[in-house]
Order: C-alpha cells, then structure tokens, then sequence
C-alpha cells in the first residue's frame, strides 16, 4: 500500500466566464416570468399611445410573447409601434452592431396579416430574454370581414 496523494481532478464543467443573467436557466422560469410581467406593465401604456392594445399569450417561460391589437383609428403602423418597445426596453432585434442594417426590424409575415417581431435584450438571441410581439394589421372601416356587412 503506497500513500500517494488521491486525485482531486474533477470532472465537473467549468461556468462560462460571464453568464447571461438573463438565460432563463439562469435565473429560473418564475424569474424570467416575474421580469416579463414587470416589462408588459411598462410597455401597456406605450402601446396606448399608438393606438394598441396590448396582450400576453403563452406562458412567459421562455420568452414574452404580446400581441398587440389596433384599438382606435389613429393607431399607428406596426413598425412605429415596434420601434417604440424596443426603445423603451433598449432592446435589440439582431445585434447591437448590426440593427443599423434591419431599419424595418426584420418582421415575419404570419396568418392574417400579423407581423411578428423578435426584440431581445442581450445579443444572446434566443438564449437570453426576448420579446415576441405580434402586430395585427389596421384594417379600413369598408372591410368585408366587418359586422355591419354580414
């Protein structure tokens, strides 16, 4: 039997150098949640001065996901309204560096018309917190789809 000293190496991985508080591994689902409600209350009014209502969908674990409703007749276009929380959150829609590229935020045409926009607050993308805000589009009051013409 010799008395040679035990192997202390350890096989645990080492913590990146400087984490994103904002992963949501992080800080937790009811962390993020917390933050995201906290954000949503500060965006409402926003959104009402632009003529939007603004609502949350999903379950706010992973991202916050709004959609944001044309509510009076002088409600703006969605890119004016996007713009408007993403500086109010300072937030991103690619990279810090690189936004001056994306002038209409790079939105994704879903069903109805709807115009989804990302906006984080890290350069992370879709590993740190983000927005997913929906815009539905301002319809005319001659639409087909009215209640007045069915």
């Amino acid at each position: 039997m010799t008395n040679a000293p035990e192997n202390t190496a350890t096989t645990e991985p080492v913590a990146p150098a400087n984490p994103s508080p904002l992963k949501p591994g992080r800080i937790g689902a009811l962390g993020l949640a917390t933050g995201y409600a906290c954000c949503y209350a500060m965006l409402i009014p926003i959104a009402a001065q632009h003529g939007y209502a603004l609502a949350v969908h999903g379950s706010m674990t992973r991202d916050l996901d709004l959609i944001a409703v044309p509510w009076t007749e002088e409600a703006t276009d969605a890119l004016t309204l996007v713009k408007a929380l993403k500086d109010a959150i300072g937030g991103i829609t690619h990279h810090s560096e690189m936004d001056h590229y994306y002038p209409t935020c790079d939105p994704t045409e879903k069903p109805h018309g709807r115009l989804a926009y990302s906006l984080h607050f890290t350069n992370r993308g879709c590993e740190g917190a983000y927005i997913d805000v929906s815009v539905m589009p301002r319809l005319s009051l001659h639409n087909s789809d009215s209640a007045t013409s069915r």
